[in-house]
């Protein structure tokens, strides 16, 4: 069984070998009588083969005897033969092959030839005589040599050595970006981690220090004593430290009384006063906004230059801060840090402020005037707010001085701040601007005079219901008369009859829609 297995396998790997040979021999060269015909004309001289005009029956019978006394008449070349055919103009010659001076038949010679084109013992010298299908045969039966070889065969063609580096680069970005997203969850991971214990370790001894010492203890507490609960050299750990501040703050949130004293002795006994005033000192944004809220939380006043110099800051949030920090903390009440400020302000920020300050209002008493002085008019305008908001009457007449010499848009908000305190001691300016050429003004102070109006305004407000206003100032206008008084609305609504005067009536005179 083993030697017929042998056997079989000797035989497969001879006809591996031999398929090339097997199929070359089955190959047509020739695709048809034409196309060889066209090969002899071009090819020229073909090696053991020339050609001899004779007669037809010569042709015919190519056994017939005495054919060798025409040996002179051999051609070694078919187109020379054609030509000499075509000279003797004789309709009765036709071509005989001859291999080797021997005659053959066109079939045969057509064999010949293609053994020779398969054997490579010719080249020929046009493709024109052979299909597509017989080039694509002929080129299976040469062995593949590749042009390019040697250590810097890639590197010698152009396209080949950018593609290389492309894709050597495509390598290079995704292992460093999976190298990096493992390192970055790594640390991140290791921090975590770190985070946690240092909270571990921070939680329990602020607890006893705050339950079992009191505030003169803590305050004379020696270092000795400090690194018992909180290890000198986990102190100089920046993430132990900053773990131990936001405990610390969110501690001083919490508490009230003595405790927040002495959360406050304890920041300053373990030096963290000082890494904040590194933080002040950043130059990243986040890093001095954190500062700045330690510096508030722990009533550090001792660094109110280093905060005063950040108010002007270019970036918002640092200067918002600052701004904070300094109306919770500074003793001065004169606010000049916030007059001369040189950026305006924004809504948010007027609303923070604006808190702070309703807050220290009762136990301190700002000098909000000085707002009024400010170079910057979106200070001016906050200060004319406060003053509405606290309640400010005293300032009021500061405030007629400055109408006549500021904008329309500080006018409004003046006029708006005596609207809401309700002084009717005010009225000539409001009566003045009724009849100002902004209609924004116009239609502000319509609104104030309902509040604080007197017997001039309804005549101002007659003459300008009279020149037919816009709907919105027509409405406040006559809400502002009702307001003032009722009697005069009521006739002025029955002797006039102008468009939309009926339609507001009925509007103002629904107990419905008072407000609306």
């Amino acid at each position: 069984m083993k030697v017929k297995n042998a056997v079989s396998y000797v035989f497969l790997f001879f006809l591996i070998f031999k398929t090339g040979a097997v199929l070359g021999q089955e190959e047509k060269i020739f695709s048809d009588s034409i196309s060889f015909v066209n090969f002899l004309k071009n090819q020229g001289e073909i090696p053991g083969l020339s050609y001899r005009l004779v007669d037809s029956f010569q042709v015919a019978n190519l056994d017939t005897t005495g054919l060798g006394a025409q040996e002179l008449d051999l051609q070694s070349r078919f187109d020379s033969t054609l030509l000499m055919k075509n000279t003797l103009l004789a309709s009765d010659l036709e071509v005989q092959y001859l291999i080797y001076n021997d005659p053959y038949t066109f079939e045969a010679t057509q064999e010949y030839v293609s053994n020779l084109l398969r054997n490579g013992d010719i080249e020929p010298a046009t493709t024109d005589f052979s299909s597509g299908k017989d080039l694509i045969s002929l080129a299976s039966r040469v062995r593949y040599t590749p042009k390019l070889y040697g250590p810097n065969a890639y590197f010698g063609d152009l396209k080949i050595f950018a593609v290389s580096i492309i894709i050597a680069t495509f390598f290079i970005f995704a292992f460093s970006m999976i190298l990096f997203m493992i390192i970055f969850k790594a640390r991140r991971n290791r921090k975590e981690m770190l985070l946690q214990t240092h909270d571990e370790e921070v939680v329990i001894p602020l607890s006893e220090i705050l339950f079992e010492k009191t505030l003169e203890e803590i305050e004379s507490l020696t270092s000795e004593e400090l690194y018992l609960s909180f290890p000198e050299k986990q102190l100089k750990k920046p993430l132990y430290r900053q773990v131990l501040v936001e405990r610390i703050l969110a501690l001083n949130k919490k508490m009230k009384g003595d405790f927040k004293l002495k959360l406050k002795a304890l920041y300053k006994r373990l030096e963290l006063d000082k890494a904040t005033v590194e933080k002040l000192n950043s130059s990243k944004w986040d890093t001095v906004v954190t500062g700045l809220v330690e510096v508030n939380e722990m009533d550090l006043t001792e660094t109110l230059k280093v905060v005063k110099k950040l108010i002007n800051s270019p970036n918002f949030q640092i200067r918002s801060q600052a701004v904070a920090t300094l109306l919770t903390l500074s003793e001065n009440e004169d606010l000049a840090f916030l007059r001369d400020q040189a950026f305006p302000l924004s809504r948010w920020q007027q609303m923070n402020y604006l808190r702070i300050i309703k807050y220290l209002h009762s136990s301190r008493t700002l000098q909000i005037e000085n707002l009024f002085d400010s170079n910057n008019q979106s200070i001016r305008l906050f200060g004319y707010k406060l003053v509405r908001v606290i309640g400010r009457v005293d300032l009021l007449t500061i405030l007629e001085e400055k109408f006549y010499s500021v904008a329309d848009e500080e006018k409004m908000e003046i006029i708006k701040t005596f609207e809401y305190l309700g002084v009717p001691a005010h009225t000539e300016l409001v009566n003045g601007s009724l009849k100002s050429d902004n209609i924004e003004l116009v239609t502000m102070a319509a609104k104030a005079v309902g509040v604080i109006g007197d017997a001039t305004s309804i005549k101002i407000i007659c003459e300008l219901l009279k020149s037919e206003p816009g709907f919105k100032l027509q409405m406040t206008l006559l809400r502002s008369l009702q307001s003032l008084d009722s009697t005069q609305y009521n006739q002025f609504v029955q002797d006039n009859s102008f468009e939309g005067l009926q339609r507001i009536n009925l509007h103002l005179s629904d107990p419905l829609l008072q407000d609306v």
